[in-house]
C-alpha cells in the first residue's frame, strides 16, 4: 500500500506543469517552517552546526529557505522519474563547463544534495556514457519506478553494494564516466572520520580509492534551481588537482572541503535536513 501511495504520488506531481509543482514545494516548505516537525529541527540544527558564524536572523532566513528548496527538489521528482527525458533537458537554460566532457576520458563525477541532482544526472548522461551509483529505495514499487526513469535518461545504474563497486570500475576501465553522491554518511567500515563544515563526519573513502593511481578527472557539478517555473543551470568543475592526495584521508577531506565550498555558493539549495552526522555528533 506504502509502494502503490508513494509511486502514485509522485506520478501526480510529474502531470503538473513544472511551475505548478515547484510553486506547490514552495508552499509546503513554509508549512514546514511554521508547523513543529522533524525536517524543520534537523535543519535548523545542521545550519547550526556548520554555518554557526551566519547571525541568528540569517539562519532563520536559511532554514526557511532551505525548507522550500528541499521540498520543492522532492516534488520534482516527479519529473524527474517520469516525465520525458527531452522536456526535462529543455529546462536547463545555463551550463557552465560543459567543455571539460569535450573528449573521452575516465571520469569520476561528484554531485551532492545540492538542487535537482537528479536533473544534473540526467544531463550528465546525455553527455558522457555514464554509471551511476545509488542506494536501491526500501519500497519495491518506488525503486522500480525511480530506476526506470533514471535509466530512460540513458545511464546505467550500479546498487551500493559490492557488486555495484564492480560495476564502477568496469566503466572506469572503460573509460567511461561514473556518478557518486559523495555526501551522504556510508556504513562505517566504508569510511573514515573527516570533517565536513568543520564537523567530524563519516565519509565514504570509495571517491579516492577509485581515483588512486589512475589517470582520472575528479569532477564536481550541481544543477541550480533558477526559480519557481524559470529553469535550471548547470555548472560543472575541476577538482582533479583537490582530490590526487598521497595519503586517503588527506584525499578525503578535500572531497569533503570542495562540496562545502560549492554548497557555499547557494546555501539555501542544499539538503541541511539529512542526518549527516548520525554517528558522529547524534551519538549518545
Amino acid at each position: 500500500m506504502k509502494s502503490y501511495l508513494a509511486t502514485a504520488t509522485i506520478r501526480l506531481f510529474g502531470l503538473l506543469p513544472m511551475m505548478v509543482a515547484q510553486f506547490i514545494g514552495l508552499l509546503v516548505g513554509r508549512l514546514l517552517f511554521w508547523l513543529p516537525n522533524a525536517t524543520k529541527n534537523e535543519t535548523r540544527l545542521n545550519i547550526q552546526r556548520c554555518l554557526p558564524q551566519l547571525p541568528k536572523h540569517r539562519q532563520q532566513s536559511l532554514l526557511k529557505d532551505s525548507l522550500a528548496h528541499t521540498a520543492m527538489a522532492m516534488l520534482e521528482m516527479g519529473h524527474n522519474w517520469c516525465g520525458a527525458n527531452a522536456l526535462n533537458l529543455a529546462r536547463i537554460k545555463h551550463v557552465q563547463g560543459d567543455d571539460l566532457l569535450a573528449t573521452t576520458r575516465t571520469r569520476i563525477i561528484l554531485t551532492p544534495h545540492l538542487g535537482n541532482w537528479e536533473l544534473f544526472a540526467a544531463w550528465l548522461a546525455s553527455h558522457t556514457q555514464l554509471t551511476a551509483l545509488y542506494k536501491p529505495a526500501k519500497l519495491p514499487a518506488l525503486d522500480m519506478l525511480i530506476a526506470s526513469g533514471r535509466k530512460a535518461s540513458g545511464m546505467a545504474l550500479a546498487p551500493a553494494s559490492a557488486s555495484g563497486v564492480k560495476a564502477l570500475k568496469k566503466a572506469l576501465k572503460k573509460q567511461q564516466s561514473i556518478l557518486i553522491l559523495p555526501d551522504q554518511e556510508p556504513p562505517v567500515a566504508a569510511s573514515i572520520e573527516a570533517t565536513f563544515f568543520a564537523q567530524p563526519a563519516y565519509t565514504m573513502t570509495l571517491v579516492a580509492q577509485l581515483a588512486k593511481g589512475e589517470n582520472v578527472q575528479l569532477l564536481l557539478g550541481w544543477s541550480r534551481r533558477l526559480g519557481v517555473g524559470k529553469g535550471f543551470a548547470i555548472q560543472l568543475l575541476d577538482i582533479t588537482d583537490d582530490l590526487q592526495e598521497a595519503k586517503l584521508a588527506d584525499s578525503v577531506q578535500a572531497m569533503n572541503d570542495a562540496i562545502a565550498d560549492l554548497i557555499l555558493t547557494d546555501p539555501a539549495q542544499y539538503q541541511w535536513e539529512y542526518r549527516r552526522f548520525k554517528h558522529t555528533l547524534e551519538q549518545d
